[in-house]
């Protein structure tokens, strides 16, 4: 199977990122760092990287108030966050595509893993929502988002996150 996985810079005058540390972890798929900035992420991948090739696009997020890995089931066609981007954009509830609908839900048979990860309902209404948002609204069959949670910096956190994707893409590749 062939899988990307992307994650973001740091942001928020954060040394790192939790998802970037992760992801230097995760075996055997092509990764891609991109920018924390609204729309401009996902046009960052598809100038880098031809999706048609890919069975399976995982983009990781950090969510530093988050306990667990969670997978994100919906993206919201909605931008609204006190944060600014890395480019110093601050979106107050806009929206992503005046013409899609409000919800989004990646088609990939994400129950094939329900084992291994808690599911989330709500993607935020940051740079991380913005990407999945775009990333289904064109590969719904094969897109998903976890957010990374609180790692406190540990390398065996990172490692630890990192065995259950891998264990996630071995599952979703057995379909």
């Amino acid at each position: 199977m062939n899988v990307l996985v992307t994650a973001f810079k740091p942001f928020n005058n954060n040394i790192n990122n939790y998802a970037t540390e992760v992801i230097k972890y995760i075996q055997n798929v092509d990764k891609l760092i991109i920018d924390v900035v609204y729309d401009d992420c996902y046009e960052e991948i598809i100038k880098q990287k031809d999706l048609n090739n890919y069975d399976l696009i995982i983009s990781l997020g950090e969510a530093r108030s988050r306990k667990v890995l969670t997978l994100e089931c919906f993206a919201h066609n909605i931008s609204d966050c006190s944060l600014k981007d890395n480019k110093g954009q601050l979106k107050k509830n806009e929206t992503i595509n005046k013409n899609l609908p409000f919800e989004l839900k990646t088609l990939v048979q994400i129950d094939k893993v329900k084992d291994l990860i808690e599911f989330s309902f709500d993607a935020g209404k940051f740079v991380c929502n913005n990407l999945y948002y775009h990333l289904l609204s064109n590969y719904p069959n094969k897109s998903l988002f976890i957010h990374v949670p609180e790692c406190n910096n540990e390398t065996s956190n990172y490692q630890l996150h990192a065995i259950v994707i891998e264990e996630i893409i071995k599952k979703l590749g057995d379909l």
